[in-house]
């Protein structure tokens, strides 16, 4: 039988787990428990252990490590984009903004040239 938040072999992660994950993990930083290299593997598997507990599901330290590389993905890109020259920050809602100009200018960057690079193999 198939576990539960899992479709095609693949975790399906809900907002209320990653949240889980993510202050399970920032607490073993705060305890001191992290090495400067990163966590072990015991850090993993006790996170999943947590999870599995908490939302009856099977999950195991290899796909907390998994998630955990997709959030810092995520943070990374976010954090790219504040730094772009026209961003601010909502405090209240917790997001980006910047004005439309900056914004189509900042599409026109990331999606149509690297297109257009494709396309021609001459790229600005």
């Amino acid at each position: 039988m198939e576990a539960q938040g899992f479709t095609n072999g693949h975790a399906t992660w809900t907002s209320a787990m990653s949240s889980f994950m993510l202050s399970y993990l920032s607490n073993v930083v705060s305890i001191g428990e992290r090495t400067s290299s990163g966590f072990k593997k015991v850090h993993y598997n006790s996170c999943a252990k947590a999870i599995n507990e908490k939302f009856q599901i099977t999950l195991n330290g290899e796909q907390i490590k998994n998630h955990l590389k997709t959030w810092s993905r995520r943070f990374a890109k976010i954090n790219r984009i504040r730094k772009v020259s026209g961003t601010g920050w909502d405090e209240d809602s917790f997001t980006i903004t910047m004005d439309e100009e900056h914004y189509n200018g900042y599409v026109k960057v990331l999606f149509l040239l690297p297109a257009i690079c494709v396309q021609s193999a001459i790229c600005v």
